[in-house]
Formats: C-alpha cells, sequence, structure tokens
C-alpha cells in the first residue's frame, strides 16, 4: 500500500511539473499537489465556498453561506440564526442516488449534535428525500437554524456507503460576522 501511496504521488507530481506553462509557478503547483495529496491520502477535505468537490457517487458546489433574517416566511426561535446555503449536486454514479437533507449537517465543536437543514418550505428548498437520476444536476437552499452564540460552525458532508462505513468528510468553514 506504501508503495501504491508514493507511485500516486510521484505521478501527481510529475502532472503538475508538466503543466506548468498553465499560468502558475511550478512552486505553486507543486504545493496544490501536496495539499490534494494529503487531503486524498488522509480522507478529508476542507473545501471552499464556489469549488466543485466530487464524492464517490456525486459532485457538489456550495455557492453560498448567508446568515438570513428569515425564509420562505420562517423566521427563527429565540436565540438562534437561520443560514441559508445554496448547493448543486451532479449525479456522477452509474445508478439513481438518494439523496435528501440528511445529506448536509452544521457541525461545531460545542454542539452535542449534529444540525441539520428545517423542513423545507417551499420548492426552491432541498427536500427531504429525492432520487438523483445519473447525469441528472439539481440547485437547491437548505436552511440551517443555528443557536446564536456558535463559534467555529462547519458545514460537512461524509460519505457513507451502504453498509454504513465513513469514507471521506467534506468540510467547509463559515465565517461568522
Amino acid at each position: 500500500m506504501r508503495h501504491k501511496t508514493w507511485y500516486l504521488f510521484l505521478t501527481l507530481l510529475i502532472i503538475a511539473i508538466t503543466v506548468a506553462g498553465c499560468g502558475k509557478s511550478p512552486e505553486a503547483l507543486v504545493n496544490e499537489v501536496i495539499n490534494t495529496a494529503t487531503q486524498w491520502l488522509s480522507g478529508d477535505v476542507t473545501g471552499e465556498i464556489g469549488k466543485t468537490y466530487a464524492t464517490d457517487w456525486f459532485e457538489f458546489t456550495i455557492h453560498s453561506i448567508e446568515e438570513v433574517d428569515a425564509y420562505a416566511g420562517y423566521s427563527p426561535i429565540d436565540d438562534c440564526i437561520l443560514y441559508d446555503v445554496v448547493i448543486t449536486e451532479t449525479n456522477i454514479f452509474d445508478t439513481a442516488i438518494p439523496m435528501g437533507t440528511f445529506d448536509f449537517y452544521m457541525d461545531d465543536v460545542s454542539f452535542e449534535e449534529y444540525i441539520w437543514p428545517i423542513d423545507p418550505l417551499d420548492d426552491t428548498m432541498m427536500p427531504e428525500t429525492f432520487d438523483l437520476a445519473p447525469g441528472e444536476t439539481v440547485r437547491y437552499h437548505m436552511v440551517y437554524e443555528i443557536p446564536s452564540d456558535v463559534t467555529g460552525l462547519m458545514l460537512m458532508y461524509t460519505e457513507v456507503d451502504e453498509e454504513e462505513n465513513e469514507g471521506r468528510t467534506f468540510t467547509i468553514n463559515i465565517s461568522r460576522p
């Protein structure tokens, strides 16, 4: 296994150096390859808003994460705030995959449990469950109700297969004003 890892790393490094003429310095490309390989080998991916990430079954892009006063007429309960997350998902698997509000959750080190999106209020929000057909792309809002005193907030997705085995965890850190 260790040899395969080094072969993969060296292959990625050679590719990075080969395409160095594509507008990035060789140092920047090498650093990008090292960061990508490190995340791939560790299993965890620290994401950014606006970038597309591939899981084993689908690709997703978080377009925005914004604090809002209300959504579709719903206001947060006392001592809570709402976050509106806009996401695009595309099925890259060869069969339909079950998707829904159970996929992406918010977390903080002080939470005792994950926070899931609120139930859909209109057609712009992600349904609780739906099947995403091969090649299909959808765009939805997910709205989270979070305690207002939270710091260190993260939006997360963890790969879990049919046997409940966990894979990579994708994390996007959320800056609070």
